[in-house]
Order: C-alpha cells, then sequence, then structure tokens
C-alpha cells in the first residue's frame, strides 16, 4: 500500500470524527432527579476513561475516537475525543487525552494514564494492567475518575482481540443550588475490544463497554509515528 494512499486512508474517518457534533447539549445530564443524574453519569463512564488497547512497536500514536451513550435525556448522545499516546519501551505506554463534553457552557474532559504489559513465552498472549485519571468540567458540576483496569487479550497477525476489566472510583462535586449531593460510586466495567492495522502506521478499533447502565461503543482511528528499528 503506498505511503500517500495510506494518508488517504487515514484522514478520511479523521475528518469524519473531527465533523461529529455533540448531541447532547442542555439535556444531558438530567437534572430532574438525583438518580437520573448519577444513572447519566455512570453511563458516561462507558467512554469517560477507557485504557489504552494499543500494544504498538512505535514511540508515539495519535488517536481520534468516536463515543456514544444512551440517555435518560432518550437519545444518543456522540462525544469525540483525541488521545496522544507514548511508547518509550516496547510493554509500556503513557497516554493523555481530551475531549469537548456536552452541556450548556463550553465544557472538556481531560485525562492521563499509564499501562504495563507483562510478556511471556507465548507472544501471542496480552495481559497488562494500569491506572487512570480523568477530570469532567462541567456546567453545575465536577467528575473526577479514578480508574484500576486489567486487560488480557490475544494477537494474530495484524489483529488484536480481548477483553478488559476496570473499577471505576467515581467523585462528583455537584454545585449547590442544582438538587444533587456531592457522592461517590464504584463503577464496574467489561471493555470487549477489537483492533486491526490496517497500514504500517494506521490502527483502527472497535470497543464495546459495558455496565449495570447496559453498553456503549467507542470507535477510535490511530495513527503510529516513529517505528522501532
Amino acid at each position: 500500500m503506498s505511503i500517500l494512499f495510506t494518508k488517504y486512508l487515514y484522514y478520511i474517518p479523521v475528518l469524519a470524527l473531527l465533523s461529529l457534533r455533540l448531541s447532547a447539549g442542555d439535556n444531558f445530564p438530567v437534572w430532574d432527579h438525583a438518580d437520573l443524574f448519577k444513572q447519566d453519569l455512570k453511563s458516561a463512564s462507558l467512554v469517560t476513561n477507557l485504557p489504552n488497547i494499543t500494544d504498538a512497536d512505535h514511540f508515539i500514536g495519535l488517536q481520534l475516537s468516536a463515543s456514544q451513550i444512551y440517555s435518560n435525556s432518550g437519545s444518543y448522545q456522540s462525544m469525540p475525543g483525541v488521545r496522544l499516546s507514548l511508547y518509550p519501551n516496547p510493554g509500556y505506554n503513557l497516554w493523555v487525552q481530551f475531549a469537548p463534553w456536552p452541556g450548556s457552557q463550553p465544557n472538556f474532559s481531560v485525562g492521563i494514564g499509564l499501562q504495563v504489559e507483562f510478556t511471556g513465552t507465548d507472544l501471542q498472549r496480552r495481559k497488562a494492567i494500569g491506572v487512570s485519571w480523568n477530570s469532567i468540567f462541567n456546567d453545575g458540576y465536577i467528575q473526577r475518575d479514578i480508574s484500576i483496569h486489567g486487560l488480557y487479550g490475544l494477537t494474530y497477525r495484524k489483529l488484536n482481540y480481548g477483553i478488559m476489566a476496570v473499577i471505576d472510583l467515581q467523585h462528583l462535586v455537584v454545585e449547590d443550588g442544582k438538587g444533587v449531593p456531592d457522592y461517590d460510586e464504584t463503577i464496574l466495567i467489561a471493555v470487549p475490544y477489537i483492533n486491526k492495522l490496517v497500514s504500517k502506521v494506521w490502527r483502527v478499533s472497535l470497543m464495546v463497554p459495558y455496565n449495570s447502565t447496559g453498553p456503549g461503543i467507542v470507535l477510535g482511528s490511530e495513527f503510529l509515528i516513529g517505528k522501532r528499528k
């Protein structure tokens, strides 16, 4: 595959992801009842603080993602995001991510994470653990998440698939007068995933995170930079 054609393949999904608009607006989260408010943000936890699933022999990865969840406002909420990943050594990766966040005012989500892989004699099997942190600054509340995850996957040629288990420790600080008290919640999330190296510098991925509120979906397109010798 030519380098020029690879670039076109990459920029098409990038432009599509950037063109997504947030559909939640003022209706997310639902403020009418504390339980509905908590449920909406529990649904959002499906896509706000996901681990990195890439095993890369490159130094840098730039990923754009498009996520969707279903909320109590009665519609699917689209949440695009950008993640910069660093792979300083094989078996390690760090990342920082940024995403616009729905609400009546311009809001955003920012997070960081670290993952360590354990390589054994069977190179087709992947085992990793990691920790990540994410903050959401929204109109009326601030959300902070600390997540711990474990990953088990299999690699077959350019295909990688597996499942992650995530423990998300969610802390909410709600503005006075909103009718919702501050609270903490522990959320368990299962994340089946699959990703494929389409070319030497381009990887696509699909994740279907699931917790007690139901499933979400995350599509990603990662551009890999600086291949190791």
